[in-house]
């Protein structure tokens, strides 16, 4: 895909999640789907990330997974160029605001996180498709993290911004599944 084509298609999918009304209740839904998943309850430690400006807010899923004991992690960017690491979190107050203005945590305070097949990673993005396509920011950090990946990669957004196909360069990493605010799409094969 054209980057001008990704770049039109950023603008329309951030405008229909700006405008995406009932936010609190539909943010509740896909909380309330993944925490009732399977995926989540067999999974032993969960990769998160923190919200920022319309994307679907989590913090409901940071806290039921504390109190049920799984290991929960979120994303430190390690520099421009798309690299990040994840590191296990314990509390909002190992956070503090980092790149492009997101929570992350303090390096010093929490440890880094290893992850296996029992890891379950939610994946934000502007929009994705009906085969695990996702539209993302543009610089690439979670397709450079979901290609190392072994765990199981969710997708996380609104039902407005799914589509049929979204075009995708050969560096484009489909997620696993999707979960918007009326079910849960599975795009990876069940083994046998």
């Amino acid at each position: 895909m054209r980057p001008d084509d990704k770049a039109s298609l950023r603008i329309k999918y951030r405008a229909i999640r700006n405008n995406t009304e009932n936010r609190a209740e539909l943010q509740k839904r896909i909380c309330r789907l993944f925490t009732e998943s399977d995926m989540y309850k067999e999974c032993t430690s969960v990769f998160l990330y923190s919200a920022v400006n319309s994307e679907v807010n989590i913090d409901a899923v940071f806290r039921k997974a504390l109190s049920d004991g799984k290991k929960v992690a979120f994303p430190l960017c390690i520099d421009s160029e798309g690299s990040m690491e994840f590191y296990f979190t314990e509390s909002p107050e190992d956070m503090i605001t980092g790149m492009y203005g997101i929570k992350e945590p303090v390096k010093e305070l929490c440890k880094k996180a290893d992850y296996d097949e029992n890891t379950v990673c939610l994946v934000p993005g502007l929009g994705f498709d009906k085969k695990g396509g996702r539209l993302g920011y543009g610089k690439g950090y979670y397709d450079r993290f979901l290609s190392e990946f072994c765990g199981e990669s969710v997708g996380i957004c609104f039902e407005s911004c799914l589509s049929d196909s979204l075009s995708l360069d050969k560096h484009d990493v489909k997620v696993n599944y999707l979960i918007t605010d009326k079910k849960i799409y599975i795009f990876k094969m069940e083994e046998e």
